[in-house]
């Protein structure tokens, strides 16, 4: 059975100081019969961020049974994204969706790994003030972002570059995409990134949707990762989690129907709703779980331009997509 609890700030202490020097639900109804699985009864723990669409296929997965079927009984525990990678380094966790806290602690030495990407492009959006009518419009002009380091602000400054807005183009530290929702609306900005679905209430507000990030943007958000150890001594384990996750971004790209089901459900949306936000996102999730060569070439200049890395560092040393690449092999010899 599938559990979810909340890691609260004094029960992560004693996880997250120990390794701060590497630092610097239930399955559907009717699901099928469990499979013949070499990690039968295995009980792994998953950390995951608050809901979020760039992980979608990952949640389809366990809520249509995909990962129950194969012997594996998931604890969901939500986190924090920066204590992912301290979970990780103390065995508190087994895997993360969110990848950006371990591949940066993995570019810095430490024994961890990104497995596989279930999104390979951004799902953020550009939102503006009804009377901006282009992107070359905000020349000049206020957008919403995080403070330094963070995606959002390293989305406008490429976006700042790519259209010549001109250093007369302001960045606004707003770290909360409500609060770019608010500030867009209220026009103390002109413009905010926000993450789906929160283009749709932007709409509703009677704001621009002017400019879906992955369309100039290839980079992976969310996925899975993991240590070291666990690719070594638990492999048979890794591919099964890998086969249902794939089997998850096969049914987010090929059964409509039922994942707008599971994303009103999720996200507290209505069908017509859920039905924008999934063909909003649809076209920025994986077949496989493997990026490809731009797609991971892209991560690695945000990951350097965000965490304030230092010098050249080898892709191998944040990724590795072999055993997804086995796990994709052995489904499709199985079809």
């Amino acid at each position: 059975m599938m559990t979810r609890r909340f890691l609260l700030r004094y029960s992560i202490l004693s996880l997250v100081f120990p390794a701060a020097a590497w630092l610097g639900a239930q399955p559907a109804a009717g699901a099928e019969a469990q499979l013949k699985s070499p990690v039968s009864g295995t009980k792994i723990r998953l950390a995951v961020p608050s809901p979020s669409l760039s992980y979608l296929p990952i949640h389809v997965a366990l809520q249509r049974g995909f990962f129950a079927r194969r012997g594996v009984d998931i604890e969901v525990i939500q986190m924090a994204a920066g204590l992912a990678a301290p979970a990780l380094l103390n065995r508190a966790i087994d895997y993360t969706t969110v990848p950006s806290g371990p591949a940066t602690a993995a570019a810095r030495g430490a024994p961890l790994k990104v497995i596989c990407f279930a999104s390979v492009k951004l799902q953020h959006l550009l939102i503006s003030r009804p009377e901006i009518m282009t992107v070359p419009d905000l020349a000049g002009k206020r957008i919403g972002a995080g403070g330094f380091g963070t995606l959002p602000a390293y989305e406008v400054r490429v976006l700042i570059d790519r259209y010549r807005l001109g250093p007369g183009t302001i960045i606004v530290p707003l770290n909360s995409s409500t609060d770019r929702l608010i500030g867009t609306q209220k026009g103390t900005i002109d413009a905010g990134i926000v993450p789906a679905p929160l283009d749709l209430r932007a709409e509703e507000m009677g704001l621009k949707r002017l400019l879906h990030m992955g369309t100039i943007l290839p980079i992976p958000q969310a996925g899975l990762a993991t240590t070291e150890e666990k690719l070594k001594t638990g492999r048979g384990e890794v591919i099964e989690v890998l086969k249902a996750t794939i089997e998850g971004l096969d049914y987010a790209w090929n059964q409509r129907e039922g994942t707008v089901d599971i994303i009103a459900r999720w996200m507290n949306l209505n069908a017509s709703q859920a039905a924008k936000a999934y063909d909003s996102v649809k076209e920025t999730f994986s077949k496989n779980g493997v990026p490809s060569e731009e797609q991971a070439k892209a991560y690695i200049a945000m990951l350097s331009a965000t965490a304030g890395l230092k010098g050249d560092f080898s892709p191998a040393s944040v990724f590795d997509f072999s055993a997804a690449a086995e796990a994709s092999k052995e489904m499709a010899l199985k079809k």
